[in-house]
């Protein structure tokens, strides 16, 4: 689930591919909101220079998120999937507060970005915090209190998976 603040836009792929739309958006309060067909769409983006170039960078920001979501599939080990998510999340989104970065993310959240069960996305977070990798968590946040100690971790995971096998 994604919330859009004022002044964004969505559907567009619909109309660009020129298909039905495949997801549903529901308003969690009060709004107004502009319904725009295939040739006003066309006109807009046509006629006005600023729109389009609105529309390229959002969709290219989405295609890279989308790359960013299937990159942290392909990690197997829930430890690395879960500590790379954080390192994204942190990097794009993270708010510096008292030498901690805050992400505005929980656990359901990393479980649906992460096709992982919660319970386990709050198992491994839980020994994240054993080890000083994760602080504070709640339902809607995270806290990192150490950036430089989680992306250590990332490197110890990542030779891990180098040298799997040898014995």
């Amino acid at each position: 689930m994604t919330t859009l603040p004022a002044g964004e836009f969505f559907g567009e792929m619909a109309i660009l591919n020129g298909r039905p739309r495949s997801a549903t958006a529901t308003v969690v309060e009060d709004a107004e909101l502009l319904v725009v067909g295939p040739e006003a769409f066309d006109a807009l983006v046509w006629h006005h220079r600023e729109v389009a170039l609105r529309l390229i960078r959002k969709l290219a920001l989405r295609l890279e998120e989308a790359n960013d979501e299937v990159a942290l599939l392909l990690y197997r080990d829930p430890h690395s999937r879960i500590a790379h998510a954080l390192k994204r999340v942190a990097t794009r989104f993270g708010q510096r507060r008292n030498g901690h970065v805050h992400l505005d993310v929980g656990a359901v959240d990393l479980a649906e970005r992460l096709g992982l069960p919660a319970v386990e996305i709050e198992a491994v977070l839980q020994r994240f915090r054993e080890r000083g990798l994760v602080g504070e968590t709640s339902d809607e946040h995270i806290e990192l209190p150490d950036l430089a100690r989680l992306d250590r971790y990332l490197e110890f995971l990542d030779l891990r998976h180098q040298f799997e096998g040898l014995g």
